[in-house]
Protein backbone atom coordinates (compact mmCIF):
# COMPACT_ATOMS: atom_id res chain seq x y z
CA UNK A 1 0.00 0.00 0.00
CA UNK A 2 3.26 2.68 0.74
CA UNK A 3 4.26 2.00 -2.70
CA UNK A 4 0.82 3.11 -4.31
CA UNK A 5 0.52 6.05 -1.81
CA UNK A 6 3.92 6.96 -3.14
CA UNK A 7 3.34 6.70 -6.64
CA UNK A 8 -0.17 8.74 -5.98
CA UNK A 9 1.82 11.31 -4.60
CA UNK A 10 4.84 11.82 -7.19
CA UNK A 11 2.32 11.63 -9.78
CA UNK A 12 0.33 14.56 -8.10
CA UNK A 13 3.18 16.51 -7.64
CA UNK A 14 4.65 15.93 -11.43
CA UNK A 15 7.54 13.40 -10.58
CA UNK A 16 8.05 9.60 -10.86
CA UNK A 17 9.63 7.54 -7.88
CA UNK A 18 13.00 6.26 -8.88
CA UNK A 19 12.18 2.67 -9.29
CA UNK A 20 14.71 0.06 -7.63
CA UNK A 21 13.08 -3.12 -8.06
CA UNK A 22 10.69 -4.85 -11.11
CA UNK A 23 7.81 -5.83 -9.45
CA UNK A 24 6.20 -8.82 -11.54
CA UNK A 25 3.06 -11.09 -10.70
CA UNK A 26 2.27 -14.42 -11.65
CA UNK A 27 -1.34 -15.20 -11.47
CA UNK A 28 -2.00 -19.12 -11.79
CA UNK A 29 -5.58 -20.87 -12.20
CA UNK A 30 -4.22 -23.53 -9.27
CA UNK A 31 -1.45 -25.07 -7.92
CA UNK A 32 -1.29 -28.30 -10.26
CA UNK A 33 1.98 -29.31 -11.18
CA UNK A 34 1.89 -27.97 -14.76
CA UNK A 35 1.42 -24.31 -12.55
CA UNK A 36 4.60 -25.01 -10.53
CA UNK A 37 6.70 -25.93 -13.65
CA UNK A 38 5.69 -22.34 -15.13
CA UNK A 39 6.73 -20.81 -11.75
CA UNK A 40 10.00 -22.75 -11.88
CA UNK A 41 10.79 -21.83 -15.56
CA UNK A 42 10.16 -17.65 -14.81
CA UNK A 43 12.13 -18.34 -11.06
CA UNK A 44 15.13 -19.43 -13.74
CA UNK A 45 14.79 -16.38 -15.60
CA UNK A 46 14.60 -13.90 -12.77
CA UNK A 47 17.76 -15.69 -11.63
CA UNK A 48 19.56 -13.61 -14.14
CA UNK A 49 17.68 -10.46 -13.35
CA UNK A 50 17.99 -9.08 -9.85
CA UNK A 51 15.90 -6.45 -10.09
CA UNK A 52 13.01 -8.94 -10.63
CA UNK A 53 10.68 -9.57 -7.63
CA UNK A 54 8.27 -12.13 -7.87
CA UNK A 55 5.10 -12.76 -6.25
CA UNK A 56 2.63 -15.70 -7.21
CA UNK A 57 -1.03 -16.03 -6.41
CA UNK A 58 -3.28 -18.83 -7.73
CA UNK A 59 -7.42 -19.19 -8.23
CA UNK A 60 -9.80 -19.50 -10.88
CA UNK A 61 -11.70 -16.49 -9.33
CA UNK A 62 -12.54 -13.44 -11.32
CA UNK A 63 -10.23 -11.75 -9.37
CA UNK A 64 -7.57 -12.59 -7.68
CA UNK A 65 -6.18 -10.13 -5.35
CA UNK A 66 -2.34 -9.41 -4.77
CA UNK A 67 -0.69 -7.16 -2.82
CA UNK A 68 -1.08 -3.56 -4.18
CA UNK A 69 -3.54 -4.50 -6.87
CA UNK A 70 -2.47 -4.93 -10.58
CA UNK A 71 -1.49 -1.36 -11.13
CA UNK A 72 1.09 -2.29 -8.73
CA UNK A 73 3.11 -4.10 -10.65
CA UNK A 74 5.85 -3.54 -13.90
CA UNK A 75 5.02 -7.05 -15.63
CA UNK A 76 2.31 -9.52 -14.98
CA UNK A 77 2.26 -13.46 -16.00
CA UNK A 78 -1.23 -14.39 -16.07
CA UNK A 79 -3.14 -18.03 -17.49
CA UNK A 80 -6.21 -16.69 -15.80
CA UNK A 81 -8.06 -13.87 -17.71
CA UNK A 82 -11.62 -14.51 -16.98
CA UNK A 83 -12.16 -10.57 -15.44
CA UNK A 84 -11.74 -9.18 -19.25
CA UNK A 85 -13.13 -5.72 -18.02
CA UNK A 86 -10.01 -5.54 -15.86
CA UNK A 87 -7.57 -6.80 -18.27
CA UNK A 88 -8.89 -4.41 -21.26
CA UNK A 89 -8.07 -1.77 -18.65
CA UNK A 90 -4.57 -2.65 -17.40
CA UNK A 91 -3.37 -3.27 -20.80
CA UNK A 92 -4.94 0.46 -21.88
CA UNK A 93 -2.85 2.25 -19.21
CA UNK A 94 0.05 0.87 -20.70
CA UNK A 95 1.97 0.77 -17.38
CA UNK A 96 1.77 -2.63 -16.76
CA UNK A 97 2.75 -5.27 -18.71
CA UNK A 98 1.43 -8.27 -19.38
CA UNK A 99 2.39 -11.51 -21.13
CA UNK A 100 -0.85 -14.82 -21.19
CA UNK A 101 0.52 -18.48 -20.86
CA UNK A 102 -3.06 -19.82 -21.30
CA UNK A 103 -4.50 -21.99 -24.69
CA UNK A 104 -7.78 -20.17 -24.10
CA UNK A 105 -8.19 -16.24 -24.79
CA UNK A 106 -11.04 -14.09 -25.13
CA UNK A 107 -11.30 -13.05 -28.42
CA UNK A 108 -11.71 -9.20 -26.83
CA UNK A 109 -8.39 -9.78 -25.76
CA UNK A 110 -7.06 -10.82 -29.00
CA UNK A 111 -4.15 -8.14 -29.27
CA UNK A 112 -2.65 -9.87 -25.89
CA UNK A 113 1.02 -10.38 -25.66
CA UNK A 114 1.06 -14.55 -25.29
CA UNK A 115 3.05 -17.46 -25.13
CA UNK A 116 1.64 -20.41 -25.69
CA UNK A 117 2.81 -24.64 -26.63
CA UNK A 118 2.13 -25.56 -29.96
CA UNK A 119 -0.85 -26.98 -29.53
CA UNK A 120 -1.49 -28.34 -33.01
CA UNK A 121 2.02 -30.14 -32.19
CA UNK A 122 0.28 -31.76 -28.97
CA UNK A 123 -3.07 -32.53 -31.27
CA UNK A 124 -0.85 -34.07 -33.50
CA UNK A 125 1.02 -36.19 -30.70
CA UNK A 126 -2.34 -37.50 -28.91
CA UNK A 127 -4.44 -38.00 -33.04
CA UNK A 128 -1.30 -40.62 -33.68
CA UNK A 129 -1.68 -42.54 -30.29
CA UNK A 130 -4.98 -42.88 -30.67
CA UNK A 131 -4.94 -43.86 -34.82
CA UNK A 132 -2.12 -46.49 -33.53
CA UNK A 133 -4.96 -48.00 -31.07
CA UNK A 134 -7.33 -48.32 -33.88
CA UNK A 135 -9.53 -45.45 -33.15
CA UNK A 136 -10.78 -43.55 -36.11
CA UNK A 137 -13.64 -41.31 -34.22
CA UNK A 138 -12.73 -38.33 -32.00
CA UNK A 139 -13.90 -36.30 -29.20
CA UNK A 140 -12.89 -33.61 -27.65
CA UNK A 141 -14.09 -31.63 -24.27
CA UNK A 142 -12.24 -28.35 -23.43
CA UNK A 143 -12.58 -26.10 -20.82
CA UNK A 144 -13.24 -22.61 -22.77
CA UNK A 145 -16.73 -20.59 -22.92
CA UNK A 146 -18.50 -18.62 -24.91
CA UNK A 147 -15.95 -15.93 -27.36
CA UNK A 148 -12.94 -17.70 -26.24
CA UNK A 149 -10.11 -18.87 -28.62
CA UNK A 150 -9.26 -22.62 -27.86
CA UNK A 151 -5.98 -23.61 -29.37
CA UNK A 152 -6.69 -26.75 -28.57
CA UNK A 153 -10.06 -27.96 -29.67
CA UNK A 154 -8.80 -26.38 -33.29
CA UNK A 155 -5.54 -28.19 -32.71
CA UNK A 156 -7.30 -31.37 -32.56
CA UNK A 157 -10.22 -30.93 -34.35
CA UNK A 158 -7.78 -29.78 -37.47
CA UNK A 159 -5.96 -33.03 -37.19
CA UNK A 160 -9.34 -35.24 -37.28
CA UNK A 161 -9.87 -33.51 -40.87
CA UNK A 162 -6.81 -34.26 -42.07
CA UNK A 163 -6.94 -38.02 -41.12
CA UNK A 164 -10.88 -37.87 -42.34
CA UNK A 165 -12.20 -38.84 -39.11
CA UNK A 166 -15.10 -37.23 -37.51
CA UNK A 167 -14.95 -35.29 -34.48
CA UNK A 168 -17.25 -34.47 -31.93
CA UNK A 169 -16.08 -31.27 -29.44
CA UNK A 170 -18.64 -29.95 -26.83
CA UNK A 171 -19.67 -26.47 -27.76
CA UNK A 172 -20.12 -24.26 -25.15
CA UNK A 173 -23.90 -22.94 -24.71
CA UNK A 174 -24.61 -19.14 -24.10
CA UNK A 175 -23.43 -18.21 -20.28
CA UNK A 176 -22.28 -21.49 -19.69
CA UNK A 177 -18.50 -22.02 -18.74
CA UNK A 178 -16.78 -25.12 -19.24
CA UNK A 179 -16.02 -28.11 -17.63
CA UNK A 180 -20.02 -27.91 -17.23
CA UNK A 181 -21.63 -29.97 -14.20
CA UNK A 182 -21.35 -34.07 -14.43
CA UNK A 183 -24.63 -35.15 -15.41
CA UNK A 184 -24.26 -32.90 -18.69
CA UNK A 185 -20.80 -34.57 -19.05
CA UNK A 186 -22.00 -38.08 -18.69
CA UNK A 187 -25.22 -37.46 -20.77
CA UNK A 188 -22.37 -35.96 -23.79
CA UNK A 189 -20.51 -39.53 -23.07
CA UNK A 190 -23.15 -41.79 -23.75
CA UNK A 191 -24.51 -40.07 -26.51
CA UNK A 192 -20.90 -40.22 -28.33
CA UNK A 193 -20.63 -42.95 -31.03
CA UNK A 194 -18.47 -45.73 -30.30
CA UNK A 195 -15.08 -46.82 -30.43
CA UNK A 196 -13.80 -43.22 -29.36
CA UNK A 197 -10.67 -41.22 -28.70
CA UNK A 198 -11.36 -38.18 -26.21
CA UNK A 199 -8.90 -36.12 -26.09
CA UNK A 200 -9.44 -34.22 -22.91
CA UNK A 201 -8.07 -30.19 -21.81
CA UNK A 202 -6.01 -31.27 -18.74
CA UNK A 203 -5.78 -33.60 -16.05
CA UNK A 204 -8.81 -32.85 -14.05
CA UNK A 205 -11.32 -32.46 -17.14
CA UNK A 206 -10.04 -36.48 -17.97
CA UNK A 207 -10.37 -37.76 -14.25
CA UNK A 208 -14.49 -35.92 -14.57
CA UNK A 209 -14.41 -37.85 -18.08
CA UNK A 210 -13.30 -41.43 -16.50
CA UNK A 211 -16.37 -40.38 -13.92
CA UNK A 212 -18.56 -40.02 -16.58
CA UNK A 213 -17.40 -42.87 -18.44
CA UNK A 214 -18.00 -44.98 -15.44
CA UNK A 215 -21.85 -43.52 -14.71
CA UNK A 216 -22.89 -44.03 -18.63
CA UNK A 217 -21.42 -47.65 -18.11
CA UNK A 218 -19.01 -46.65 -20.95
CA UNK A 219 -16.19 -48.83 -20.68
CA UNK A 220 -12.61 -47.42 -20.82
CA UNK A 221 -10.53 -47.69 -23.22
CA UNK A 222 -12.18 -50.37 -24.90
CA UNK A 223 -15.16 -47.89 -26.03
CA UNK A 224 -13.76 -44.33 -25.14
CA UNK A 225 -10.08 -44.23 -24.75
CA UNK A 226 -8.77 -40.57 -22.88
CA UNK A 227 -5.80 -39.05 -23.26
CA UNK A 228 -5.17 -35.72 -20.77
CA UNK A 229 -3.58 -32.70 -23.20
CA UNK A 230 -0.81 -31.99 -19.84
CA UNK A 231 0.58 -34.56 -17.29
CA UNK A 232 0.70 -34.77 -13.80
CA UNK A 233 2.61 -37.92 -12.93
CA UNK A 234 1.46 -37.63 -9.35
CA UNK A 235 -2.36 -37.32 -9.89
CA UNK A 236 -2.82 -39.45 -13.14
CA UNK A 237 -0.77 -42.32 -11.66
CA UNK A 238 -3.36 -42.27 -8.71
CA UNK A 239 -6.55 -42.37 -10.39
CA UNK A 240 -8.73 -44.97 -11.89
CA UNK A 241 -7.82 -45.94 -14.08
CA UNK A 242 -5.04 -44.14 -14.68
CA UNK A 243 -4.58 -41.42 -16.83
CA UNK A 244 -2.82 -40.87 -20.45
CA UNK A 245 -1.29 -37.68 -21.45
CA UNK A 246 0.83 -35.41 -23.17
CA UNK A 247 4.03 -34.09 -21.12
CA UNK A 248 3.92 -30.39 -21.75
CA UNK A 249 6.91 -27.98 -21.56
CA UNK A 250 5.70 -26.10 -18.85
CA UNK A 251 8.91 -24.74 -17.44
CA UNK A 252 9.66 -23.51 -20.62
CA UNK A 253 6.53 -21.82 -21.29
CA UNK A 254 7.42 -19.88 -17.97
CA UNK A 255 11.06 -19.31 -18.96
CA UNK A 256 9.66 -17.95 -22.55
CA UNK A 257 6.77 -15.53 -21.00
CA UNK A 258 9.51 -13.73 -18.60
CA UNK A 259 12.04 -13.03 -21.56
CA UNK A 260 8.74 -11.29 -23.82
CA UNK A 261 7.64 -9.95 -20.31
CA UNK A 262 11.30 -8.68 -19.89
CA UNK A 263 11.36 -7.12 -23.78
CA UNK A 264 7.95 -5.62 -23.64
CA UNK A 265 9.06 -3.56 -20.27
CA UNK A 266 12.59 -2.67 -21.80
CA UNK A 267 10.22 -1.20 -24.84
CA UNK A 268 9.78 -3.73 -27.56
CA UNK A 269 6.23 -3.73 -29.09
CA UNK A 270 4.17 -6.67 -27.80
CA UNK A 271 4.03 -9.74 -31.01
CA UNK A 272 0.97 -9.84 -32.68
CA UNK A 273 1.22 -13.58 -33.04
CA UNK A 274 1.70 -16.00 -29.81
CA UNK A 275 4.99 -17.04 -29.61
CA UNK A 276 5.16 -20.75 -29.31
CA UNK A 277 6.93 -23.44 -27.57
CA UNK A 278 7.66 -26.50 -29.29
CA UNK A 279 6.67 -29.75 -27.33
CA UNK A 280 8.87 -32.65 -26.96
CA UNK A 281 5.78 -35.02 -28.73
CA UNK A 282 6.39 -37.08 -25.40
CA UNK A 283 3.07 -39.22 -24.21
CA UNK A 284 2.61 -41.27 -21.17
CA UNK A 285 0.34 -44.27 -22.06
CA UNK A 286 -1.51 -45.23 -18.90
CA UNK A 287 -4.38 -47.89 -18.88
CA UNK A 288 -7.14 -44.96 -19.92
CA UNK A 289 -6.01 -45.45 -23.67
CA UNK A 290 -3.83 -48.61 -23.29
CA UNK A 291 -6.14 -50.60 -25.94
CA UNK A 292 -5.26 -54.16 -25.43
CA UNK A 293 -8.14 -55.66 -24.65
CA UNK A 294 -9.94 -54.21 -28.09
CA UNK A 295 -11.42 -56.81 -30.39
CA UNK A 296 -8.41 -56.49 -32.63
CA UNK A 297 -6.52 -57.54 -29.22
CA UNK A 298 -2.97 -59.81 -31.19
CA UNK A 299 -2.18 -56.16 -32.53
CA UNK A 300 -2.61 -54.32 -29.26
CA UNK A 301 -0.80 -56.74 -27.17
CA UNK A 302 2.16 -56.42 -29.93
CA UNK A 303 1.98 -52.93 -29.27
CA UNK A 304 2.41 -53.03 -25.73
CA UNK A 305 5.02 -56.53 -25.82
CA UNK A 306 6.85 -53.81 -27.68
CA UNK A 307 6.56 -51.32 -25.30
CA UNK A 308 7.71 -53.57 -22.44
CA UNK A 309 10.61 -54.77 -24.57
CA UNK A 310 11.53 -51.83 -26.49
CA UNK A 311 15.37 -51.92 -24.88
CA UNK A 312 15.99 -55.49 -26.65
CA UNK A 313 16.16 -56.75 -30.04
CA UNK A 314 12.86 -56.61 -31.71
CA UNK A 315 11.59 -58.75 -34.91
CA UNK A 316 8.67 -59.51 -35.99
CA UNK A 317 9.10 -63.08 -36.38
CA UNK A 318 9.86 -62.91 -32.72
CA UNK A 319 6.83 -61.25 -31.56
CA UNK A 320 4.17 -63.16 -33.57
CA UNK A 321 6.41 -66.41 -32.25
CA UNK A 322 5.10 -64.78 -28.98
CA UNK A 323 1.85 -64.22 -29.65
CA UNK A 324 1.35 -67.37 -31.72
CA UNK A 325 -0.18 -65.80 -34.82
CA UNK A 326 0.33 -66.11 -38.27
CA UNK A 327 3.20 -63.76 -39.15
CA UNK A 328 1.22 -62.52 -42.43
CA UNK A 329 -2.14 -62.36 -40.93
CA UNK A 330 -0.43 -60.09 -38.28
CA UNK A 331 0.89 -57.85 -40.79
CA UNK A 332 -2.17 -57.79 -42.73
CA UNK A 333 -3.39 -56.76 -39.12
CA UNK A 334 -1.29 -54.66 -37.76
CA UNK A 335 -1.34 -52.38 -40.89
CA UNK A 336 -5.15 -51.97 -41.18
CA UNK A 337 -5.56 -51.11 -37.43
CA UNK A 338 -2.55 -49.02 -36.97
CA UNK A 339 -1.58 -47.47 -40.24
CA UNK A 340 1.74 -48.69 -39.55
CA UNK A 341 4.28 -51.44 -40.72
CA UNK A 342 5.58 -53.53 -37.37
CA UNK A 343 8.97 -52.30 -38.20
CA UNK A 344 7.66 -48.80 -38.42
CA UNK A 345 5.85 -48.91 -34.93
CA UNK A 346 9.15 -50.77 -33.71
CA UNK A 347 10.88 -47.60 -34.78
CA UNK A 348 8.74 -45.05 -33.41
CA UNK A 349 8.29 -46.95 -30.04
CA UNK A 350 11.93 -46.24 -29.77
CA UNK A 351 12.34 -43.12 -30.67
CA UNK A 352 9.61 -42.40 -27.97
CA UNK A 353 12.21 -43.78 -25.48
CA UNK A 354 14.40 -42.39 -26.35
CA UNK A 355 13.06 -38.41 -26.47
CA UNK A 356 11.82 -39.37 -23.10
CA UNK A 357 15.49 -40.56 -22.13
CA UNK A 358 16.69 -37.53 -23.43
CA UNK A 359 14.37 -35.44 -21.52
CA UNK A 360 14.52 -36.80 -18.13
CA UNK A 361 17.94 -38.26 -17.46
CA UNK A 362 21.53 -36.77 -18.40
CA UNK A 363 22.87 -40.32 -20.01
CA UNK A 364 25.22 -40.09 -22.66
CA UNK A 365 23.63 -40.37 -26.06
CA UNK A 366 24.99 -43.59 -26.63
CA UNK A 367 23.65 -45.20 -23.12
CA UNK A 368 20.19 -43.69 -24.45
CA UNK A 369 20.43 -45.61 -27.49
CA UNK A 370 21.33 -48.75 -25.76
CA UNK A 371 18.46 -48.54 -23.58
CA UNK A 372 16.12 -47.27 -26.16
CA UNK A 373 17.26 -50.35 -28.48
CA UNK A 374 18.88 -48.80 -31.13
CA UNK A 375 22.20 -50.18 -30.20
CA UNK A 376 24.40 -47.30 -31.23
CA UNK A 377 24.61 -43.39 -30.65
CA UNK A 378 24.81 -43.61 -34.80
CA UNK A 379 21.19 -45.63 -35.10
CA UNK A 380 19.91 -43.15 -32.92
CA UNK A 381 20.97 -40.16 -34.57
CA UNK A 382 20.43 -41.40 -37.70
CA UNK A 383 16.95 -42.40 -37.01
CA UNK A 384 16.05 -38.63 -35.14
CA UNK A 385 17.24 -36.77 -38.24
CA UNK A 386 15.50 -38.99 -40.67
CA UNK A 387 11.62 -38.83 -38.56
CA UNK A 388 12.10 -35.83 -36.31
CA UNK A 389 14.39 -33.71 -38.35
CA UNK A 390 16.73 -32.99 -35.13
CA UNK A 391 19.74 -35.33 -34.15
CA UNK A 392 19.17 -36.24 -30.50
CA UNK A 393 21.94 -33.47 -28.64
CA UNK A 394 20.06 -31.28 -30.19
CA UNK A 395 16.76 -32.46 -29.02
CA UNK A 396 17.59 -32.46 -25.41
CA UNK A 397 19.39 -28.76 -25.84
CA UNK A 398 15.78 -27.61 -26.78
CA UNK A 399 13.46 -29.57 -24.61
CA UNK A 400 15.55 -30.03 -21.19
CA UNK A 401 14.88 -27.06 -18.53
CA UNK A 402 16.24 -24.01 -19.87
Amino acid sequence: MRRVAARRKAKRQGTQPVRQHRMIAIRLWDWSEWCRQVVRGVQRFAHGRPDWRLFVDAGPTRAIPLAGGESAFDGIITSVLSDVRSWKRLIRDGRTKVVSITATVPSSLASIARVQVDDAMVAQTIGRHLLAGGFRRFAYYGAMSPGVDDARGKGILAFAEREKCPCDILEPTSGQAMPVHMPSMTRWVARLQKPVGIAAWNMDVARKIAQACQRARVVVPEQAAIVAWDDDVMLAETLEPTISAVVLPAERLGYEAASLLHQQMSGSAAPKTPVLVEPSGVLHVRQSSDVSALENREVHLALQYIREHVGEPLKVSHITSVLRISRRKFEQDFFRVTRQTPYEAIVQIRLERAKQLLIETDWRISRVAERCGMGTEQTLRRLMVQHEKIKPAEFRSRFSAP
